[in-house]
């Protein structure tokens, strides 16, 4: 079974996709994060992210992928795909695109900032446009996450008078 490394970091205004020989696939976010801009081999795609807690995702209109639990698509045939996350864990944000036995591990840690890790196991159609998809799911989520910490500290901080 093939396996493949990949890594999303910040380059500039841009998040950029590594590990893929030829690849110019990038990732752009508008501000609070919840959407952007994919763009693989010249074609940019809108993304969003929706629902309580930014779980849902979605790239292009209409929908060409959406990531939503056992209600996830993606580009290509074959078996479904269900899209598996995990609660925070000490700031370790993780998630599995799974289809039969391929799988797409994304990582993203607090020590390691704006760095997006993926690991690719098996076969899949458009692979940048599902990587640049997955991290902006983590990315997004843990901005999310974020704000909702900020505002339950003010709340908090503020307290009776």
């Amino acid at each position: 079974m093939a396996k493949t490394a990949l890594s999303l970091h910040k380059k500039g205004g841009a998040f950029v996709l590594d590990g893929v020989k030829g690849s110019s696939a990038t990732l752009t976010f508008e501000r609070g994060m919840r959407k952007g801009t994919v763009t693989v081999g010249g074609r940019a795609l809108p993304i969003a992210a929706t629902g309580r807690g930014r779980t849902r995702v979605t790239a292009a209109e209409p929908a060409i992928l959406c990531l939503d639990g056992q209600g996830a698509f993606v580009p290509g045939g074959g078996a479904p795909v269900e899209w598996r996350t995990s609660k925070p864990h000490r700031g370790r944000y993780q998630a599995t695109l799974v289809r039969g036995s391929d799988e797409i591990d994304f990582s993203l840690s607090r020590s390691d900032g704006k760095s997006v890790q993926i690991a690719v196991t098996g076969h899949w159609d458009e692979l940048e446009l599902l990587a640049l998809a997955g991290s902006f799911a983590l990315l997004s989520r843990r901005r999310g996450d974020t704000y909702r910490k900020i505002a339950i500290a003010g709340v908090v901080s503020h307290g009776p008078h």
